[in-house]
């Protein structure tokens, strides 16, 4: 007796060729993420080391000698430092800019491109000019701040405890304030215009127009891009690396596993900290989730 068949519809049929096509991506996607992933927590229950032959299973140890380590409570201090306060650093200068932006103005779009810039330039060109503006012998900075009289020694912006978090945290927003400018302006210009000839006409000024038009019609932006920039943020590593390697105690989270995978070659300690990263960063993206959905909703 032949077998019948249900015959597929048109939408059935699309959804079945594009899941064909969606396998490839998946394969790659699984080989140059969840295996990295996957073999990190396995070998973080594991000795490791290049000087010494074979994997010797240790449990908990690799683990216990992270959270043992003087600078690992430094570097989640620092990292949420860093990530917090450099969101919200980002959010506030690209708001500022992006409602500067919103406005007509000769050189508008000149200025947009310059305001861009550091989103475009290079990021090892970027942080070397930074390194040598904030260098503690032939700065720029401290030449400019001596000669204005501010200071009467030179300071060692990336050498002393403080004053080098507070610089590459300024450094970090400097460079990712463009993006989230550009998402803040995309989030103004689809506001329609209609509300603040309304709410001028009721006489309402410009102040409260912004904050019961502007930012209640900016909400899911807002929400989007705070999120996804403590990601980001929380997630960095070359500006924090390349200007003061975590030293006078700038350490986050990305740059003390680094040194321990590959300045101090304890593998196993390394892919300890990994998965410790990795379970931080697995909370914000649920809560970012949980977000979008609420949104959704909405």
């Amino acid at each position: 007796m032949p077998i019948l068949r249900k015959k597929l519809s048109l939408e059935e049929k699309d959804n079945r060729i594009g899941r064909r096509f969606l396998y490839p991506a998946i394969f790659v996607l699984l080989c140059i993420i969840a295996f990295p992933v996957l073999y990190s927590f396995i070998l973080s229950f594991f000795r490791w080391r290049p000087t010494e032959p074979g994997h010797r299973f240790v449990a908990m140890k690799n683990y216990y000698d992270v959270y043992h380590d003087e600078r690992f409570l430094i570097s989640i201090f620092n990292t949420f430092i860093y990530a917090f306060i450099g969101a919200f650093g980002k959010i506030i200068l690209g708001m500022g800019l992006a409602l500067l932006l919103n406005k007509k103005f000769p050189g508008r779009a000149i200025a947009r491109t310059l305001l861009m810039l550091p989103w475009i330039i290079p990021v090892t060109a970027s942080l070397t000019a930074w390194n040598w503006m904030l260098d503690g012998m032939y700065g720029v900075i401290n030449i400019i701040l001596s000669r204005m009289g501010l200071i009467t020694t030179y300071i060692n912006f990336l050498g002393e405890k403080g004053i080098a978090l507070a610089c590459v945290l300024m450094v970090g927003i400097w460079m990712g304030y463009p993006q989230m400018m550009m998402m803040i302006l995309a989030g103004l210009q689809s506001i329609p215009g209609e509300l603040y000839e309304a709410a001028e006409v009721e006489g309402a000024g410009k102040i409260r127009s912004f904050f019961y038009i502007t930012i209640p019609s900016l909400s899911g932006v807002l929400k989007t891009s705070i999120i996804l920039s403590i990601i980001w943020t929380f997630n960095a590593f070359n500006v924090i690396w390349l200007l003061t390697r975590g030293g006078s105690s700038t350490h986050i989270m990305n740059t003390l596993a680094y040194e321990f995978s590959f300045i101090n070659m304890r593998y196993d300690k390394g892919a300890a900290m990994s998965v410790t990263i990795l379970l931080f960063l697995a909370v914000f993206l649920f809560i970012h989730t949980k977000m979008q959905r609420e949104d959704s909703l909405q």
